[in-house]
């Protein structure tokens, strides 16, 4: 029944193929399994349900039946796009910012690196992981998770950030298919703009707390605050001081948060 509901949302795009499945441990490891099975550019992996997926750094995303979107894109990048690979998680990003917004008019921020938020919660996390041919990039695998219903939250002891849904964000049910629809149909419309100035500012314009007082913390103790002024040209966060110095953050394991909030 929910491949065949599926089926006419996919159909309108440009994929290669794609596969669904109603319970899976994790669709970038399928996705990367695909991979070296020879999928091609543009091939899906959607799963009703995750048991064992995971964000940055190996922590747990849980994909409760009929809760969430889970899905995993492989692109096979062109010679061009090789020099832009730290721009397949932005690209993610903007899409899905993108699409809520266009499709059920939501207002989406981009949490550098890899989370989008609604209303200063998480509704959305990305993972990107390469697959390697000896020294040669074989494919990119962007793995998308987004809290659609409430169902899709984790209980408050296993959040690390405070998270929401799109329906929470919304106050009505949406159709999970049509937003991961729209999020694809995004997604592939920017890709052949990676490497230019529209897609930067655009990714740029949607970080959450720009302007703001905000907290850079990683796992070995480091701790850095300072007003989010944008990205330097390599996509690294630009934290300025309180004596007006600029330092970039490179992506690493950080957690980004205001300074006056959670």
């Amino acid at each position: 029944m929910t491949h065949r509901a599926l089926k006419p949302w996919l159909d309108r795009l440009p994929l290669a193929d794609w596969r669904y499945e109603e319970t899976i441990g994790s669709t970038n490891d399928a996705a990367l399994a695909w991979v070296e099975a020879g999928a091609p550019d543009l091939c899906l992996v959607v799963a009703d349900q995750q048991t064992s997926g995971r964000g940055r750094f190996q922590r747990r995303w849980i994909t409760r039946p009929g809760a969430a979107l889970a899905f995993s894109l492989i692109l096979r990048p062109t010679p061009s796009e090789l020099a832009h690979l730290s721009r397949f998680s932005p690209l993610g990003a903007v899409a899905v910012c993108q699409a809520v917004h266009q499709g059920l008019g939501l207002s989406a921020e981009i949490k550098w690196p890899n989370d989008i938020l609604l209303g200063g919660h998480k509704a959305c996390g990305i993972l990107v992981e390469n697959a390697w041919k000896g020294s040669d990039l074989d494919a990119v695998v962007i793995g998308i998770g987004v809290n659609v219903s409430p169902a899709a939250i984790p209980s408050p002891t296993e959040l690390m950030f405070p998270a929401t849904s799109l329906e929470t964000a919304l106050g009505r049910p949406v159709d999970r298919w049509q937003v991961l629809h729209g999020i694809l149909q995004s997604l592939i419309a920017w890709r052949p703009q990676l490497a230019s100035p529209a897609f930067f500012a655009a990714w740029e314009d949607r970080l959450a707390y720009k302007g703001q007082w905000v907290r850079v913390s990683g796992q070995l103790g480091m701790e850095q605050a300072g007003e989010l002024v944008g990205l330097d040209p390599d996509g690294n966060l630009l934290l300025r001081d309180e004596a007006g110095r600029l330092t970039p953050i490179l992506v690493g394991d950080v957690s980004l948060r205001s300074a006056g909030g959670v």
